[in-house]
């Protein structure tokens, strides 16, 4: 079985479809969130996703100010708003008017739909129109359009996990007696690199990493402590570390799946070049959360690694992956 990713097409233009989509942009169920999604082109695809939990209203300036920012940068064409919450409506209005108001007035580009989102069901902060939003709201429910998303993301392997704390667990390295043991591994591979002529030494990380990456092709797949050590090490090399990076632009899924498990069996402090791997390979993916977890992981250990350090200017920037992918030299 191929790890080949198909693009996902699947048109979203019915509201329990397009709040069910947000989970996987984001890679987990939002909570007490608001979420701005931008739009582009005719067909206004749904691209670039900003969360934020839910602060207290004095600071809805400053969030204001953050997401029209971030969308600006990310040159959306429209936004939609999403605000998740357990509040419902009532005899004082919706739930974070004033935010919400604050980013329609304020986004330049338009604000497309904003909607108020909790487990049972939808109301819309811009449409009073009761023939397709009325007043105590629509139903969340599985629709046609909703089971196609699901379908499509299922079959890229693509899951949704329960909370941002979940994600951020993703990409932890290695506790216990495992990082005892990758520690000792990763030492016994430095040495052995050392020990070998720079060129030979690339030659065998290349070679290395082809035969994993075709392990991969067909998952699940396993890693060995010795091998994940060898190109641990080997990544430290910028010329190693580009070729891999220039493997993992495809769309194969094969090679981020690698670096993911190189990143988390790497140990602090030598895992900067592991981790800044697996952000890039990430964030070419469109997941910035776990680009941005990824990033601090290698940063809190090397802050002055440089491809760590553009990956985190892209993500302050809303760089859309597309425009990196296009600008890439790996």
């Amino acid at each position: 079985m191929s790890a080949e990713r198909e693009p996902i097409v699947v048109r979203v233009d019915e509201i329990n479809a397009l709040v069910d989509a947000v989970p996987y942009l984001l890679g987990f169920n939002p909570t007490e969130s608001i979420v701005a999604v931008s739009l582009h082109g005719p067909r206004e695809r749904m691209e670039f996703t900003l969360r934020l939990d839910l602060i207290p209203e004095e600071y809805d300036d400053q969030v204001a100010h953050m997401f029209v920012e971030r969308m600006r940068a990310a040159d959306a064409d429209s936004v939609m708003v999403f605000v998740f919450t357990d509040d419902e409506p009532s005899e004082r209005g919706m739930p974070r008017r004033e935010l919400v108001d604050r980013l329609v007035k304020d986004m330049p580009m338009g604000v497309r739909e904003a909607w108020l989102v909790t487990d049972k069901r939808i109301w819309s902060y811009l449409c009073d129109d009761e023939r397709c939003c009325p007043p105590e709201g629509q139903l969340r429910e599985e629709t046609s359009a909703s089971l196609s998303l699901s379908a499509a993301h299922a079959l890229n392997g693509d899951v949704v996990l329960p909370d941002r704390e979940s994600v951020v667990a993703t990409v932890q390295p290695v506790t216990g007696e495992h990082a005892e043991a990758m520690e000792r591994a990763i030492d016994q591979a430095a040495v052995a690199h050392a020990a070998l002529d720079p060129q030979r030494a690339r030659t065998k990380a290349r070679r290395l990493a082809a035969k994993l990456r075709a392990r991969y092709e067909s998952p699940p797949a396993t890693i060995t402590d010795d091998e994940a050590a060898t190109l641990i090490v080997a990544l430290h090399d910028w010329q190693v570390r580009d070729k891999l990076l220039g493997a993992a632009s495809g769309r194969s899924d094969a090679m981020l799946m690698l670096l993911h498990d190189l990143a988390v069996r790497a140990v602090p402090p030598l895992d900067a070049p592991a981790c800044a791997a697996y952000a890039w390979a990430a964030y070419m993916r469109g997941n910035g959360l776990v680009a941005s977890i990824a990033v601090e992981r290698a940063l809190k250990s090397d802050p002055g690694y440089s491809l760590a350090q553009m990956i985190e200017e892209a993500l302050s920037r809303q760089v859309p992956p597309s425009r990196l992918r296009r600008a890439s030299i790996f």
